[in-house]
């Protein structure tokens, strides 16, 4: 079997370092940066790798894109025709209906794209920085669609349990972007609007932790996430109003010293996290 990862950065090269050994594999690589393909061979992490994507996919059984969901798309248009009859395709972007719809318009029926897309990440990038334990304990979700052979879903199930993940979940690419838009999407754009606010370089020493905690994801890589964000935009436009509607209740219950109505936000909102911890 051969696999074939299109793009080594971190995510990429944290899959390709946890797929060494799965199915007995050849991995090939393919990357813009000669220096990251040079470390990836010096680390053993790949067989094979190439400046030229159409050579990094020739012959493989599963292709894994692991760039911007634009550059995922045009890199399979650049390889349609030495893409092999029954290849599986499978990606990690963050958006899912874009991915689907492209490649269901793209892909010949004997090729099966099958979107996925692992929860994990760290606040740095490129090849230096993935490792082998970014997927441990991680969820997987898939978001097949019904043209997939199941066999071939099955394969990536087991490619996820593989990687470290321990819960692989399956669902729709509409559903998955809705709630991504809320557990992703939406702690960056909050994380960012606090950033912005002027206070923010008066409160070097004003802070416990709490400003910290809540901005971490602030660090961010713009060229990406601005995509991600415009690709989810009628989702993620949805949950920041509806965020803005809760902050509306919570500064007009401060605004009217509602000390019962604060109570009652507060407890109804600890209440929903204790559920969710206790869930997760």
């Amino acid at each position: 079997m051969k696999i074939s990862i299109i793009g080594l950065g971190l995510i990429g090269g944290s899959v390709a370092r946890r797929l060494r050994g799965f199915k007995q594999s050849t991995i090939a690589a393919y990357d813009i940066s000669e220096e990251s393909l040079l470390s990836a061979l010096r680390d053993g992490v790949i067989d094979e790798g190439y400046t030229d994507e159409r050579k990094a996919v020739f012959g493989a059984d599963l292709i894994i894109m692991c760039l911007y969901p634009r550059l995922n798309i045009e890199k399979i248009k650049n390889c349609i025709d030495v893409i092999k009859d029954g290849a599986i395709i499978t990606d990690v972007s963050g958006v899912k209906q874009f991915m689907v719809d492209n490649m269901r318009e793209l892909l010949p029926k004997t090729v099966d794209f099958i979107g996925a897309h692992p929860m994990a990440g760290r606040e740095v990038g490129g090849y230096q920085s993935s490792t082998d334990t970014l997927f441990d304990g991680a969820s997987f979700l898939i978001t097949p669609m019904k043209e997939n052979k199941p066999e071939n879903i099955e394969l990536i199930r087991e490619m996820a349990r593989y990687m470290g993940c321990s819960h692989v979940v399956t669902t729709s690419p509409e559903e998955h972007d809705a709630i991504i838009a809320y557990t992703s999407q939406l702690m960056h754009v909050v994380a960012i609007a606090l950033c912005q606010n002027p206070m923010i370089e008066r409160s070097t020493y004003f802070s416990a932790g709490s400003l910290r905690d809540c901005t971490r994801v602030a660090k961010i890589n713009e060229v990406m996430w601005s995509e991600l964000f415009v690709e989810n935009k009628d989702e993620l436009v949805k949950r920041i109003r509806e965020t803005e509607e809760s902050l509306d209740k919570m500064a007009a219950a401060i605004e009217n010293s509602d000390e019962d109505a604060l109570r009652k936000i507060m407890r109804d909102a600890c209440e929903k996290k204790l559920k969710w911890l206790e869930e997760k």
